[in-house]
């Protein structure tokens, strides 16, 4: 198995946080961990081999088509390959889709868009140019160039909620939308129709995936095993808030912090790691 981590060009940040490129010669079915797609981002997924299946708890398995755009997941999942397997991903932050696309992401929460079905060509020409790639090294030059240009090619404004995501990463998740609506001069339900509409989920979801994924990286850092580690070191109020937030994203009791949940990435700041077994 190859798996590389890449870094995009500096032209398409923050839009762009990261590509994946992952190949693997197995053959039939591959169990894929669950914090391969994390909270609060959307991906592009290319898959050049094989045939991927993404199950949600809260609804029917769908099978992604060989490209596409992977709404924001809010539940638990499973996800698994039938091998061999070669996909690209591209991970985008929270309106990265909405900027680089144009597609106004709430109805596909949960599911996906065919890039087929976009009317955007390019993204068609650039899977068939990634599946002649015979050096992983050049994945990254092909998904920078073609990101460059889905950028300059659209110019849709993102109405200040580009700022509203920043503001409450900065925050940690503990903002309000009472206190988003006085900050941007906006009325709540106006704050909520427009921030659904570029991030695809309502601003209090978002909110609180930036805040359980705050106190997970906190409780991580602690190096304890016990999901009981000192809440009060994280980001949330109370260790019922914690649960509560944990119950929702993962439908399942946090009962050892160990157990995998679909809040984390792969390890940050890897440039082209290459993981062989």
């Amino acid at each position: 198995m190859n798996f590389h981590i890449c870094h995009p060009a500096d032209a398409l940040r923050p839009f762009v946080k990261q590509y994946y490129f992952w190949e693997d010669d197995t053959r039939g079915i591959i169990q894929l961990p669950q914090n391969l797609f994390a909270l609060g981002d959307q991906y592009m997924v290319f898959i050049l081999e094989g045939k991927a299946e993404i199950k949600p708890t809260n609804h029917k398995a769908f099978i992604l088509p060989a490209n596409a755009v992977l709404g924001h997941l809010t539940c638990a999942c499973q996800l698994q390959v039938q091998g061999p397997v070669k996909v690209a991903v591209v991970q985008l932050n929270a309106y990265g889709c909405y900027r680089l696309l144009g597609l106004e992401v709430a109805g596909f929460t949960n599911y996906y868009r065919n890039l087929a079905m976009t009317g955007q060509p390019e993204w068609h020409i650039l899977s068939a140019a990634l599946k002649q790639v015979t050096d992983p090294g050049e994945i990254e030059s092909l998904l920078d160039e073609a990101c460059i240009k889905a950028l300059a090619a659209r110019n849709c404004t993102l109405r200040q909620v580009d700022d509203m995501v920043d503001y409450m990463l900065i925050m940690q998740g503990n903002v309000s939308v009472e206190e988003l609506s006085t900050r941007y001069h906006l009325s709540r339900p106006t704050l909520e129709r427009i921030f659904s509409a570029i991030v695809g989920i309502p601003p209090q979801l978002y909110a609180r995936m930036i805040r359980y994924k705050t106190a997970l990286s906190a409780l991580r850092q602690l190096n304890l095993p016990e999901w009981q580690s000192p809440v009060a070191t994280t980001a949330y109020y109370n260790q019922s808030m914690f649960i509560q937030d944990y119950l929702q994203f993962n439908h399942q009791a946090p009962s050892y912090f160990g157990a995998a949940t679909i809040a984390h990435l792969p390890v940050a700041g890897l440039h082209q790691v290459a993981v062989a077994s």
